[in-house]
């Protein structure tokens, strides 16, 4: 259970925390995007990674 209510904006929960400043919600969305699309790791790592981050935190993605 997050301590911190969630905003209306966003859809995921994560997004949801982060909707109470949308600057920092677009940010975090372009840098998401950014890192999903670029770099020397292959995609398939990088949602492995994220799962497990996400797994880590709590997080049903």
């Amino acid at each position: 259970m997050s301590r911190i209510e969630f905003s209306k904006i966003g859809t995921t929960p994560f997004q949801k925390l982060l909707g109470h400043n949308k600057l920092i919600l677009a940010n975090w969305e372009e840098l998401a995007e950014t890192l999903s699309q670029q770099g020397k790791l292959n995609s398939e790592l990088k949602e492995q990674i994220r799962r497990s981050l996400a797994y880590k935190n709590q997080c049903s993605y």
